[in-house]
């Protein structure tokens, strides 16, 4: 088991074990990320850039977000850079046990 069999999770399942988060290019996407702990998740997004929604404002462009412990958060990003692109935790211990995902564009 991998540190003390300690997992972190994104929608449920840690990485490798779920879907790829299915977009479309040109489309208005909305990430909605909710900590469920009582530690920090700075979350980044890898090819692009998005801004705050709700309570939070928006406005400022940023790659990366601290998402608080038992806060949720939403950011919307515009889908303008076609690929497979990493989501996942600054925190890199907390990515390599599960907290990645994978934007992928679809035709």
């Amino acid at each position: 088991m991998v540190d003390g069999g300690r997992k972190w999770f994104l929608n449920g399942a840690g990485f490798g074990d779920h879907e790829p988060l299915e977009i479309r290019a040109d489309e208005r996407v909305r990430l909605v990320m909710r900590n469920e702990s009582m530690m920090f998740h700075p979350m980044h997004v890898h090819g692009h850039t998005f801004a705050l929604s709700g309570p939070r404002g928006t406005g400022i462009r940023k790659d990366t977000v601290n998402v608080l412990p038992m806060e949720t958060l939403t950011v919307d990003l515009q889908a303008d850079n076609p690929g497979q692109w990493a989501v996942h935790c600054h925190n890199i211990y907390h990515a390599e046990l599960g907290m990645t995902t994978v934007l992928s564009y679809v035709a």
